[in-house]
């Protein structure tokens, strides 16, 4: 084979590379998923604690998705306090849009609760394009408290399907598999409201209740390493 076929073959393999990899990156989606906003009618301060547990177990379960590219909560609200956008932790969709776009966010999630009468939840999701500030999709899902954890599942298979993000068998049989159970989430939950309220004791304590659960619960893990440093 002649030296010149070889180079043209090299320049044309690099050019198919660079595609791919382009192509790839296109397929990719960003997303910040903000804490959620507590609407609930009843026991309001008893189900504040799911206001970052939701968003924390949402990104937990999405992050086993390739094509997806997750900001992370504590990036998120460490930018909503150095900006001082809210006293309270949670921000209008403006300064949510501003906060991704300052993140390099492709696509931002608005979330709400509601407990109401019979231990029912309400959880409802906007889906916002962070470049044109449009509504992609809002999605809801009710069910009973104690099916917290499937009704996030629900949601995350909404918010792959309405971001067109195509899913392998691996990535389907991994968010079909997965379990958490209600103590587990509400142990976590409890731990990143205290450690948002600056109570690192008490936060380390919820943690590691929450791996008494179950040792294998990664986010708490991950908590207390970043705690410990």
């Amino acid at each position: 084979m002649r030296k010149s076929t070889v180079i043209l073959l090299t320049m044309l393999l690099f050019v198919l590379l660079s595609v791919a990899a382009a192509l790839s990156q296109n397929d990719t989606r960003t997303l910040a998923i903000l804490d959620f906003s507590n609407n609930s009618l009843l026991e309001k301060e008893k189900y504040s604690s799911l206001s970052p547990g939701i968003a924390e177990i949402m990104i937990t379960e999405l992050s086993n998705i390739q094509s997806i590219k997750l900001v992370e909560r504590q990036k998120i609200n460490s930018l909503i306090h150095e900006m001082e956008l809210s006293q309270s932790g949670l921000i209008s969709e403006d300064n949510g849009i501003q906060v991704g776009k300052l993140l390099g966010a492709q696509f931002l999630v608005l979330g709400s609760y509601m407990v109401s009468f019979g231990q029912k939840i309400r959880v409802d999701i906007r889906i916002v394009e962070v470049e044109t500030g449009l509504t992609v999709k809002a999605e809801q899902v009710t069910d009973k408290v104690g099916n917290l954890f499937n009704i996030i599942k629900i949601l995350n298979e909404k918010i792959t399907k309405d971001l067109e993000i195509k899913l392998s068998k691996q990535e389907q049989q991994a968010l079909k598999s997965s379990k958490i159970s209600q103590d587990v989430i509400e142990n976590f939950s409890k731990g990143l409201e205290f450690e948002k309220r600056g109570k690192i004791a008490e936060a380390k304590k919820m943690y590691y209740q929450t791996l008494k659960k179950d040792a294998n619960f990664e986010p708490a893990k991950k908590r207390l390493q970043e705690l410990s440093k």
